[in-house]
Order: structure tokens, then C-alpha cells, then sequence
């Protein structure tokens, strides 16, 4: 079923997903330096058509924005050096550098295919933000028609360069949009009295009209402000304002960010009571304030200074086939258990994930280091089984982590130029023998490799986060025990289109059976593998069920059989539907498996897209104040939409034993969650039991067929961090779109791995210290001027953080001024319990529901106006940071559904009626008074 619903998350959503299952590659790192960035990386998509202007309108714009960015930075930063990366599948030409550690998923900016979802806006310029104030964007999203349509394009978003330097602040400095988006208020009433629209800077000129008929706006009497149809226009023959780019970079007065320095310039001074998403996320700073914060320019960095030029240098580089070399660690410390799974993964990674096309290479090391197979080739079923056969069984010896890295780069170099080739290096154990890992760094970042690193078990070298990161690859963690994280950490590595349906480890009793069930859904279905695999025992007895009721048996020929696994290949397309897996132990003892499913897209179909990410990547605890990580996963389809309603849960696992916490994230725009059903669930993690790594892990599940995904329907609306102008786009219109179900499916990914320092031994105190999380989303319901009464709603919120049951209590406070609550909250009136008509302030509902509270207020009348902020606290009086603040207007506003006015006409009528009587007793008490007369009057009287 279809519905259509008003939403205000759309246009702060962006829904740009990575082709992997699982992709941790952090954005690529963009440096400032003596006050120009360099490294800053653009990546055009294989999917777009080879069109040289492509490049060519990329330099003029970088260009262009780059002077504006000076200027806008009051000559503080400037763009110095750009690379540009094409696509492989364009024609080489001189000049194209071959592509290092540069990769399509760590680009900063973006060109790719339009984003459905902004429907009539489909080349809206926008950032991806998944985070809070303050912390950078994911990417930046350009279509290749915004680029060579130059009239178009400055039609609709305005001059390039201030185009770019507005998305330039979500994407590196963490500021949001200061016009108002859909949920948030188009006007409010100001404390110097008078509606005013949202906007900073408060000196942007213009009229308010109603977008429907044309005529001024009215007030609408239950929101003390302009009716919905109201719009703000700019009158652009009159305007000086100089703020702002997260406003109005349209204009072409506006040449700065909005500011807090009293004695700066007037015309760009913050307005901090606007209620737009700025001032809600970033607790009323004005940009700059945010922008300071930035290492870019804290603490006097990158101090103002006179350019020669702020022409960037364009430097184009192109992707290279990829080339991998296993780097498999066969020391003493993977004996046993460790090197058989090991062995399995590996071959079922070869067997299954590798695609046809890439050249792969096998090095194993242990006090030195062996190449066991040269880098080749995979075009055939031979070159993978001759792969799979020099996979290591046996193991000895120390630990040389460096030596194997140096056999990987010959590997590589003996194929052609290392650079952009990748490294998969698994260990156990710490390195013991040179070359260290340290001495072999330099080597891998002059020559351009990609290092990514599976730490395999506790005791793995604790340099292997660094060795990625300072080459560009991922890190990832699998317990020593975990045959399902090691599969996981390779499937994410390398698996391009390889999408993970299932990974269980199971320990069945014997002479039992184990029955699971997997959802193949219609996005995948090629090269589809089920797996079982097992360490101890005899081989087990497994029987695949397919959704037609087929029953697929050993004697199958889809059937195969090694010494310690089965697999099933289906042949085709599988079957959509439900798929039911018997595993039987044929022993009478305990037997341990693993199971593994997964599928490919084919047909040119993009799969139902799963994508993770953590806050930090090294966390710092602190026992006096609240630390907690952020974990992301994203659920999309076809790349762009977004699926709300499905069962998203964390597994992650915790030092010194392994102890695994299972989370729910959550879409519910509460907490760690900016924005309900945007398809991003969230949640913090802060139950930390040691120092050390800590592994995630991701399971979506929609086995019960009530997840939605998201499409726009039609719109005029801008979107997450573009740059519209409202006059002329309507840009703040409610955005109509429409959902539909989505079918059964099931995806696992990984999170990779984070670290964590300074947990006091024994673990994380049990002293609570930590508050619910801070209201964002607090908004004026309803104002009541016959009943002196303003209703207030937000999103309810748990315990600690986002987490936990209801939090014990909710403290209101209210101020005639704004200046008054935002600076002094504590100091504040506090709504107490004889004021509240609806609701409760000491019985929250659960989180993640809306909280309602009716508040009668104080005063009524001409020029009375509240302003109210919340925080939610627990039961030791621990509480949250104050809201957003929202004004309420108590002025005496008409019900325009009142068609007569009654309200004037009924003292009116009855003063005349009071008149009228006085009149007629007055009258009568004359006439009584009056000398009597004749009853014939005379031909002169007057008839009455």
C-alpha cells in the first residue's frame, strides 16, 4: 500500500551508498597547510559516460570556488592542490597518473548519477551528514549536468563558487543550513517583538506572502505566528546583508559566515533565535563559532595572509585493475584452530568472492616470508582451485609482520607498478623480527599500497590499525574463536559486489539437528553459495530447502564436498524467497559449524545496500566525564533510498575475553540518531570492559516484511546541505513522497574495529554518570490564548544517553526574553506540576516516543510572548544538556474558521442593546411625567 505523508527529513537526508557490503574506508584525509588544502580528492564514477567537459568545468569550478573560499575565510584557506580521479573504464590519456591509494569510497566530493529522491531537483548540489555539529560530512554529491550545464545550473543554486563554499562548511567544518527546512519554522516571533522569518543574518530584507493566493500572511491563532502558507522573499533591490553562506549564498551581497563578534560587522551578525537546524544542532553558535573549534583554524591556525594566487593545481589520476595479495600469517601463534579457520575462510573467500577480472597473489610468513602464488589473473574456475591449493595448513616459527608486507610489494611490482594495489594481511601475533612494521610504512606510502589489516584474535600486533590507516586501508578484528567475523572482515575487504545473507557459528549436540532459514530477496540471487563448515567431528548431514520446496541433497550435483566443508552452489538465479538449511551431526558428540550465505547482484541490479560506520577510531575514556562511541548503519536501496522499519542490531566484541553486547541501533532521530526514518540507525556504546580493540559487527533483518523503503514522489524542495534559493525554488516547502514495503531480506556486515584507552581496570564504574541525551527536536504544538495554555512535544529519551528505560523526570524552563533562558537555563523560571494541564514532567513514556506537555502560562495579551527549553534528567540527577528553544506567542490572534467576527460584533451589540434599554426606560419614565393631553391629536402632531 501507498500513502503519501509530509515529512521533514528528506531534504536533510542524503542516501549516496557504497557498492560494498560493508565499507569502513574513511573519507580521504584533506590537509590545510599555510593556508591552502591540499589532498583534496574528486572521483567520477565508473557509471558516468566518458565526457571530457566533465573535467574540464571540474577545474573552472574548483577554481572559482576557491577564490570565493578564500574571501569567505577572510584569506585564512583556499583550495592549493586537487586531484581529480577517473574512472578506469575511460580511455587513458598522457597525463593521467596512475591511481594510488585514491579510491571512489574515500573521495571527498563525489560525481556521480543524480539522486532520485530530489525528484525535481535531481542536481542539487548536497553533503552527506551523518553526524552532529561540528563533525564533517561523508562526501560531497555533484551530477555531471550541474557541471556542464552552466546556465541551469546557476539558474537554480546560484554562482558556483558560493555554491561550493556552502557545501564546503557542512562537509568540512560540521555547520548545517540557517534557512529553515521542513519541521522547522518558517518565521517565529521575536523577543524585540513581531514575526520575523528564519534566517541569519536577521538583516536579509524582503515581504512575507501566502504562496497560495498571493496576499499577505495572516496569523494563524494555535501557532502565534504566520499561517503555513506563508513564505519569506528577499527584496534583492534593497539588500545589504552580508551573512549568509549557510543562508542565502545566492545573494550577491552575502561574502561571509555568520558570526558572534559583537564588534564585527552588523550585516552578518548570528541570530541565534532563529529556529533553523543550525542553531538546534550546534546549541545556538554561529558558524564561525563552529568553524573556530576546527583544527583548520583553532587555537590561530592558519592565521589570515596574503595569497600570490588561489589557483588550485589539478592533478588527474586513473584507476588501476585491482591487484591483492593475501599476506597470511603461518607463525607458531596460529597453530591449531587458528589456521584451519584461517584456511577455510580463505579458500571460500577465493572460491566465492574474488570476481572474475582481479589479480590476486598469496604470501605467507612466519620468522620470513614465501610467496606461494604470483599475483595473476582470476579468469577461470583453474586459476582459483591453483589459488585456493597454496592456501597454508601448517604452521612455525616467529612473527615477521614486516617481512611478509615486502614479499607483498615485490608481489605486486612484479606485475607493474605497485601503486593502488591492495594488501590483505592476517595475524595473530605480535611482530617479533625485522623488518618491523614500522620500517616497512614509509616503503608502503612512497610506493602507494593499500594496507588492510584483520587483527585474528586478542593477542594480534597492536600496530595494525595504524598500518592501515596510514595507508588507506580498513582495520577489522575476528576473535580467535569467530570463523564468522574472519569471513565478514574478508568478504568486506574485497568482496565488490558479494553481498553476505548469513554467517552463523553453532555449536550442535549430537545426533541433532540445527535448522536455520535465509531470505534471498530480488536485488541478489547470482553466484548464490550456501556453506557449512566444521573443525571437529565427522561431516555433517545438510539438506537445502529452496522457497519451490525442492529438497537439494549430497547427491545433487550443485553439492560439493572437501574435507572439512560443503558447499552448495546454486546454478542460475535463486530463487527469491525463504531458503531453509538442515545441518545434522552425525556424531554423538558436540560438533561446531559455521554457516555462511551469500549472493551476488546481477542483471545490472544494485543490491539492497548495507553500510557501517563508528565515530572514532580511538577513544579516549574518561571517568569523570560521559564517553560513549557512535555506531552508524545505513540500510538503502538501489543506492539512494532509504529503508525505515527494519531490525538493525550491533554484536560487539569486548576485551579481555571476548564478551560480546548486542545493540539495537535505532531511526528514531533521538540520541545518537539526528533524523527519524532517514534510513541511518543509531545508537552510542559506552558498556566498555578494558583497554584494547573492541570488534563490530552488523545484522539487518527484515524476516517480518514490514520495512518500507523511501521515493520521492514529487517536490519542490532542497536537500540536505544545498544551497536553494527559497524565492525563487520554494525550497522550504513540505517535501511529498510516498513509501512502499519492501520484500523479505537479511544482510550481514561488519563495523570493523574500534580502540579504547584509559578504562579503569575492572571496567567502567558502576556510579551512573551519565545523563540521557540532549533534546534537538523540542517544538511548539499549539498555542492557547482563551486558555493561557502553549503545548510542547519532543522525542522522548532513555536513561543514559539513548539507551535504558525512561529517564526519571523532564525539567522545563521559560523566559519572557530569549537572551534570558539561552544564557542562564539554570537560572530560569521551572514549570512546576500546578501548571501542567497534559502530560507529566515526572513520568516520561519510553524512549523514542513523543513526549506531550500542555503548560498553562503566566500572562496573556499584547506583546506577551514565552520562550520555553527542555532537559531530560535521571534518577541521580543527571541531566542532559538543554534543549532547542522554541517561542510561543500569547498574543490575541482571531480564529480565521470563525467566519464572522464575533469577537467584535458581540461587545458592540451589546453596548447598543445596553443603550437601547436606557433609552426606552428613560422614556418611559418621561412619558409617565408628562401633563395628559387630548387623545385626538391635532392636525399639526406628528404620528408616532
Amino acid at each position: 500500500m501507498t500513502k503519501m505523508i509530509t515529512i521533514r527529513w528528506l531534504l536533510l537526508l542524503s542516501a549516496l551508498v557504497w557498492y560494498s557490503q560493508a565499507v569502513l574506508n574513511q573519507p580521504n584525509e584533506i590537509k590545510l597547510q599555510n593556508n591552502g588544502y591540499t589532498d583534496v580528492l574528486i572521483a567520477i564514477n565508473k557509471v558516468i559516460p566518458e565526457d571530457g567537459n566533465i573535467i574540464h568545468r571540474l577545474k573552472e569550478v574548483f577554481t572559482e570556488a576557491s577564490e570565493e573560499l578564500y574571501s569567505a575565510t577572510k584569506n585564512r584557506a583556499f583550495f592549493k592542490e586537487i586531484k581529480i580521479l577517473i574512472p578506469k573504464t575511460w580511455s587513458k590519456k598522457e597525463g593521467y597518473l596512475l591511481a594510488g591509494t585514491e579510491t571512489f569510497e574515500r573521495a571527498n566530493i563525489r560525481v556521480d548519477l543524480p539522486n532520485p529522491l530530489l525528484a525535481s531537483r535531481p542536481d542539487n548540489p548536497y553533503v552527506w551528514l551523518i553526524d552532529g555539529c561540528g563533525y564533517p560530512g561523508v562526501y560531497m554529491h555533484l551530477t555531471p549536468d550541474y557541471l556542464v550545464k552552466k546556465q541551469y545550473a546557476v539558474l537554480n543554486w546560484g554562482p558556483y563558487g558560493k555554491t561550493i563554499v556552502h557545501e564546503w562548511g557542512h562537509l568540512r567544518w560540521g555547520v548545517f543550513d540557517e534557512y529553515p527546512l521542513p519541521g522547522y519554522p518558517r518565521f517565529y516571533r521575536a523577543s524585540t517583538g513581531g514575526v520575523k522569518p528564519t534566517q541569519c543574518s536577521a538583516k536579509i530584507p524582503g515581504y512575507s506572502r501566502n504562496d497560495v493566493n498571493y496576499l499577505p500572511c495572516r496569523m494563524n491563532y494555535s501557532s502565534g505566528i504566520y499561517e503555513e502558507d506563508c513564505y519569506f522573499y528577499v527584496d534583492r533591490q534593497i539588500n545589504e546583508a552580508t551573512g549568509s553562506y549557510m543562508c542565502k549564498p545566492t545573494l550577491t551581497e552575502v561574502t561571509d559566515f555568520c558570526h558572534s563578534d559583537p564588534g564585527g560587522d552588523p550585516l552578518s551578525y548570528h541570530n541565534r533565535e532563529a529556529p533553523n537546524m543550525h542553531n538546534a544542532m550546534c546549541q545556538l553558535q554561529s558558524t564561525w563559532d563552529v568553524m573556530n573549534k576546527h583544527r583548520d583554524f583553532a587555537s590561530g591556525a592558519n592565521p589570515p595572509r596574503a595569497a600570490i594566487s588561489t589557483q588550485p593545481s589539478f592533478i588527474l589520476l586513473q584507476e588501476n585493475e585491482p591487484r591483492i595479495v593475501l599476506v597470511l600469517d603461518i607463525s607458531a601463534t596460529m597453530e591449531g584452530g587458528p589456521i584451519r579457520r584461517l584456511s577455510q575462510v580463505a579458500t571460500r573467500f577465493i572460491r566465492n568472492a574474488v570476481p572474475f577480472g582481479t589479480s590476486l597473489g598469496i604470501a605467507i610468513f612466519s620468522s620470513d616470508a614465501i610467496l606461494t602464488h604470483p599475483v595473476v589473473r582470476v579468469n577461470s574456475t583453474a586459476v582459483r582451485d591453483n589459488l585456493i591449493a597454496t592456501i597454508p595448513l601448517n604452521t612455525s616459527g616467529s612473527t615477521c609482520i614486516g617481512c611478509g608486507l615486502l614479499k607483498a610489494i615485490e608481489a605486486l611490482e612484479a606485475v607493474g607498478p605497485p601503486q593502488g594495489g591492495r594488501i590483505l594481511l592476517v595475524t595473530a601475533g605480535q611482530e617479533n623480527g625485522d623488518p618491523r612494521i614500522r620500517d616497512v610504512i614509509p616503503d608502503l606510502r612512497r610506493k602507494k599500497v593499500i594496507v588492510d589489516t584483520i587483527a585474528y584474535g586478542r593477542d594480534a600486533d597492536p600496530l595494525l590499525q595504524s598500518l592501515a590507516q596510514e595507508t588507506g586501508g580498513d582495520s577489522f578484528f575476528s576473535g580467535i574463536q569467530d570463523s564468522t567475523a574472519l569471513d565478514t572482515a574478508f568478504t568486506a575487504t574485497f568482496g565488490a559486489k558479494l553481498v553476505k545473507l548469513l554467517s552463523e557459528d553453532k555449536t550442535v549436540s549430537g545426533k541433532q539437528t540445527y535448522t536455520t532459514h535465509v531470505y534471498v530477496d530480488s536485488s541478489v540471487g547470482e553466484n548464490t553459495f550456501f556453506s557449512v563448515s566444521w573443525l571437529n567431528g565427522h561431516r555433517p548431514m545438510v539438506i537445502l530447502e529452496t522457497p519451490l520446496g525442492r529438497m537439494i541433497t549430497e547427491d545433487d550435483p550443485m553439492y560439493d564436498v572437501t574435507s572439512e566443508s560443503i558447499t552448495i552452489e546454486i546454478q542460475g538465479t535463486a530463487t527469491p524467497g525463504k531458503w531453509s538449511l538442515s545441518v545434522t551431526n552425525t556424531d554423538s558428540d558436540d560438533q561446531d559449524i559455521t554457516i555462511i550465505v551469500t549472493s551476488n547482484s546481477g542483471n545490472g541490479n544494485e543490491p539492497i545496500q548495507v553500510t557501517t560506520q563508528v565515530s572514532d577510531d580511538l577513544l579516549n575514556y574518561s571517568s569523570s566525564q560521559p564517553a560513549a562511541l557512535r555506531i552508524f548503519a545505513t540500510v538503502m536501496k538501489c543506492r539512494y533510498l532509504p529503508i525505515r522499519g527494519a531490525v538493525v542490531k550491533v554484536n560487539i566484541v569486548k576485551p579481555p575475553h571476548g564478551e560480546v553486547d548486542e545493540v539495537t541501533l535505532m531511526d528514531n532521530g533521538a540520541g545518537a540518531d539526528s533524523m527519524k526514518d532517514d534510513g541511518i540507525y543509531s545508537r552510542y556504546f559506552f558498556n566498555f570492559t578494558a583497554d584494547g580493540r573492541y570488534g563490530v559487527s552488523v545484522r539487518v533483518d527484515n524476516s517480518h516484511g514490514d520495512a518500507e523503503y523511501v521515493f520521492m514522489s514529487s517536490a519542490r524542495g532542497s536537500y540536505r546541505g544545498a544551497p536553494v534559493d527559497s524565492d525563487t525554488a520554494n525550497a522550504l516547502e513540505s517535501i511529498v513522497q510516498k513509501q512502499e514495503r519492501v520484500e523479505q531480506f537479511q544482510r550481514i556486515t561488519t563495523g570493523g574495529v574500534f580502540e579504547v584507552q584509559g578504562v579503569p581496570s575492572g571496567g567502567v564504574p558502576t556510579q551512573d554518570i551519565i545523563p540521557p541525551s540532549r533534546v534537538d527536536d523540542l517544538k511548539v504544538e499549539e498555542v492557547s490564548y482563551a486558555e493561557a495554555t502553549v503545548t510542547l512535544s519532543w522525542t522522548a529519551l532513555g536513561d543514559d544517553f539513548d539507551h535504558g528505560g525512561p529517564a526519571q523526570y523532564v525539567d522545563i524552563r521559560y523566559a519572557r526574553h530569549f537572551d534570558e533562558l539561552a544564557d542562564d537555563f539554570q537560572g530560569s523560571a521551572s514549570v512546576n506540576h500546578s501548571q501542567v494541564l497534559l502530560g507529566s514532567l515526572t513520568s516520561p513514556p519510553e524512549p523514542s516516543s513523543m513526549q506531550t506537555i500542555m503548560i498553562l502560562v503566566p500572562d496573556r495579551g499584547d506583546n506577551v510572548m514565552f520562550v520555553f527549553a527542555v532537559r531530560m534528567c535521571d534518577d541521580v540527577d543527571n541531566c542532559g544538556d538543554p534543549s532547542n528553544i522554541v517561542a510561543a506567542n500569547l498574543e490575541y490572534i482571531p480564529d480565521p474558521t470563525n467566519k464572522f467576527p464575533w469577537h467584535i460584533v458581540r461587545p458592540v451589540l451589546i453596548t447598543i442593546g445596553v443603550l437601547a434599554l436606557i433609552f426606552v426606560i428613560s422614556c418611559i419614565v418621561w412619558k409617565c411625567k408628562k401633563p395628559s393631553k387630548s387623545t385626538q391629536p391635532s392636525a399639526n402632531e406628528n404620528i408616532v
